[in-house]
């Protein structure tokens, strides 16, 4: 019988590669981050490395206050909706519409 992939090995796999992805890009960009500061590619990288990073975190953290209080689920999404608003926004500055 083969070994079937449930949904949550899925979602666990997918939140490992975000976190190296975003550790992975973080480290470029602090190790280079003087030659792409204030280029367009420089915004794309720190971009995604916070993207990335926001997926790389939001699902254990979801899981963790998914057993806690009502106040807390609340709080997390509030703390979730700042976190991606705060990458937009920096998207935005970065190409200088802001």
């Amino acid at each position: 019988m083969a070994k079937q992939r449930t949904e949550r090995v899925a979602k666990n796999s997918l939140v490992k590669l975000c976190a190296f992805v975003a550790l992975f890009l973080s480290a470029f960009t602090f190790l280079f981050g003087g030659i792409f500061a204030g280029s367009i590619a420089g915004t794309i990288l720190d971009l995604v490395a916070k993207i990335a990073l926001l997926i790389g975190i939001a699902f254990p953290a979801y899981d963790y206050v998914r057993g806690l209080g009502k106040a807390w689920r609340i709080i997390y999404w509030i703390a979730l909706v700042i976190y991606a608003l705060g990458c937009v926004f920096g998207l935005l500055s970065g190409f200088g519409v802001m």
